[in-house]
């Protein structure tokens, strides 16, 4: 009893930091937090699905998010993955997985696909945008690489034909999912942010700081962008399992 007493006293207190960091880091946006042990992921990822949509209303085409995080190591390229399987999958969206970490790729591979065609071909060549989308199998998911080498991504996105292969991208896709490098990392990841329809923050909960993060959130604001809010991930639940199914 008095294991169990202690493991909630512990649960509680650390829920209590979360939510002072995370209201000061996203700035009462919206504050989700990956499952544990009484949540599947395609419920959290459905339901982050709809925070997304209701805080970017009254669109008819696409939605362009981007997943950013503070620093490497939190897990930013799974979850955005996971998100775009469950929004392809169950929620039968019609999905495009953007790359768009030059330096550390993780997407194409994730799915066993080998681009041959980047955006910056399509912005340097005159390519077709399709040249650069690749289908998962039969399904609803295509992935994409903003760049297969180390240049600097604003020249590509800050391109004249940027907007229009964007709005292209609106009438096909339901969700465009963008993958970025760390904002404190790497400055591309945040100089894309002002084109985007809205901005996630993904924090490594109990071990990120929040001024890390709330110095993120400057940064984005400062380029034009919009934070949607912070995604709390890699949880640790001090609980048994079968604690919090009890609750």
């Amino acid at each position: 009893m008095t294991k169990i007493y202690e493991a909630l006293e512990q649960a509680n207190q650390e829920r209590a930091v979360l939510r002072r960091e995370s209201t000061a880091a996203s700035r009462a946006l919206i504050v989700k937090e990956m499952p544990g042990p009484a949540a599947g992921i395609e419920e959290t990822m459905s339901g982050l699905y709809q925070n997304i949509s209701a805080l970017l209303p009254n669109r008819e085409d696409g939605r362009v998010v981007q997943f950013i995080a503070s620093r490497r190591g939190e897990g930013t390229s799974k979850l955005v993955r996971e998100f775009a399987k469950v929004c392809s999958r169950k929620l039968g969206k019609k999905v495009l997985l953007l790359d768009a970490d030059q330096h550390h790729p993780a997407q194409p591979g994730s799915f066993g696909i080998r681009p041959e065609t980047d955006w910056r071909h399509i912005v340097k060549d005159g390519r077709e945008i399709k040249e650069a989308l690749y289908q998962v199998e039969q399904s609803n998911l295509f992935i994409s690489q903003l760049s297969m080498n180390t240049v600097a991504l604003p020249p590509i996105f800050d391109a004249p034909q940027m907007d229009g292969l964007l709005s292209q991208l609106r009438r096909e896709f339901d969700l465009i999912l963008v993958d970025s490098p760390p904002g404190t990392r790497s400055a591309d990841g945040v100089s894309l942010t002002r084109k985007m329809d809205g901005v996630v923050l993904v924090v490594e909960a109990e071990k990120t700081r929040w001024q890390v993060a709330e110095h993120v959130v400057e940064k984005i604001e400062n380029q034009g962008g919009k934070v949607l809010g912070v995604l709390l991930n890699k949880r640790r639940y001090p609980v048994p399992g079968f604690i919090y199914r009890r609750f």
